[in-house]
């Protein structure tokens, strides 16, 4: 029976993972008789699979992961695209003489 379920939030003794606290977002396969984990740290961009016995029971708070927010795109203002016409208007004359 495993001892940990997803959402619960965990520390991680792994000699190199980040430190502090991580999220368990799933469960893998048992390896070699061994229940495994996929954890997320908000520290890390990536998650890791670890080992039942290299987790200890946080009393620590993680707050829910947000979808990451994509790039606005920054809009060209009038004034500005008036700048980079005049530019490229005079790059243009000076080519030509």
């Amino acid at each position: 029976m495993r001892q940990f379920d997803v959402g619960q939030v965990v520390t991680c003794m792994a000699r190199h993972a980040a430190p502090g606290d991580y999220r368990i977002v799933g469960l893998m396969p048992d390896r070699d008789g061994d229940h495994m984990y996929r954890l997320k740290s908000p520290r890390e961009d990536y998650e890791r699979v670890v080992n039942e016995t290299l987790l200890v029971r946080s009393e620590g708070y993680l707050p829910e992961e947000k979808t990451p927010k994509q790039r606005s795109r920054r809009g060209i203002t009038l004034p500005t695209l008036q700048g980079r016409l005049e530019y490229l208007t005079e790059a243009s004359l000076e080519a030509v003489s």
